[in-house]
């Protein structure tokens, strides 16, 4: 008995170390919206859209943030407003480099224009604001508009 216990201690912490976590970030799938939401002990309220679902989470910080799922249940879109700057690593993923390189220009907005990406993001203490979205998957029945 002890044995089956040790093993079953170990696969049980081996399979801790290959999972990985679940963030709403660009790209990414509509299970992630709600392990945002209990990562961030987020209250979350979703809204239909032309061809998409809009998530929206209001974190207990005051910050707010909408996650934009198409059709097919990928995150395409997010967009931020509060009191402090969201946390980017978990909304940007694989972006993130992109805005971390963009933050070295001079200026007090970080803005990213390309075929991958458009991100604007700034404000002013207890101000912030912000969208990130993938242009490639932007639904045809929405505007760069409607992303806010």
């Amino acid at each position: 008995m002890g044995e089956v216990m040790r093993q079953l201690l170990w696969t049980c912490v081996g399979s801790l170390f290959l999972c990985s976590p679940a963030w709403a970030v660009l790209g990414g799938d509509l299970a992630s919206v709600r392990g945002d939401a209990l990562a961030w002990n987020a209250s979350i309220s979703q809204s239909a859209l032309s061809g998409a679902t809009l998530h929206s989470l209001l974190l207990p910080n005051g910050v707010t943030v909408r996650e934009y799922v198409d059709a097919a249940g990928t995150v395409f879109a997010v967009a931020w407003e509060g009191p402090v700057q969201p946390d980017f690593v978990r909304l940007l993923g694989s972006s993130f480099a992109i805005y971390q390189e963009a933050l070295r220009k001079p200026g007090r907005s970080v803005g990213v224009n390309n075929a991958d990406l458009v991100l604007e993001s700034g404000g002013r203490m207890r101000a912030f604001h912000g969208r990130a979205y993938l242009p490639a998957r932007l639904p045809a029945a929405l505007s760069t508009r409607d992303i806010r």
